[in-house]
């Protein structure tokens, strides 16, 4: 075999096993701008997800925090954290935080977080993992949302699994 098919037949490979990784893992893991603390707020503040996420209990959408929320609590520092700092000089800015998205569904799917917080009652843990245990920001979802995985869950709950309720 001549040297050039071999190199091609390798690099094939190496791009299969790449591609096969991601599916099987997810997105490749990136850094948040900033190193967002969950377990300080939920567990040692005592927050809820739903007092910095708006619009989980009202809305077909959560929403990653934005500034004024921060502001809230942060127009001035609490801490000594340079990562406090960074939210802080943001705030003073007014240049919202780039934070990287780690959950979504897929554009052909309708999911309301106010039907399965407010009104089913399912806690965000269910669907997001254990975020509120995290002291390191978030860099991919810890759960895998799956359709099985939605299906699983509807039939458990007597709810509709028909492909309308949630492909619109």
């Amino acid at each position: 075999m001549r040297p050039i098919w071999i190199l091609t037949i390798s690099l094939a490979a190496v791009a299969i096993v790449v591609a096969g990784a991601r599916l099987v893992l997810g997105r490749p893991s990136s850094s948040q701008p900033i190193a967002f603390n969950h377990r300080a707020h939920t567990q040692d503040l005592g927050l809820d997800c739903v007092d910095c996420h708006q619009h989980v209990l009202s809305g077909h959408r959560a929403t990653i925090p934005n500034l004024a929320v921060c502001a809230d609590c942060h127009e001035e520092a609490q801490t000594e954290s340079a990562e406090e700092a960074l939210l802080v000089a943001s705030i003073e800015r007014g240049e919202p935080i780039p934070w990287l998205r780690v959950t979504w569904v897929p554009s052909d799917v309708y999911f309301s977080h106010r039907r399965h917080v407010a009104i089913a009652e399912i806690p965000c843990a269910t669907c997001h993992g254990e975020v509120k245990d995290r002291e390191q920001p978030l860099t991919r979802p810890l759960v895998r949302l799956t359709m099985d995985g939605c299906i699983d869950c509807h039939q458990q709950r007597g709810v509709s699994s028909d492909c309308i309720a949630c492909h619109r």
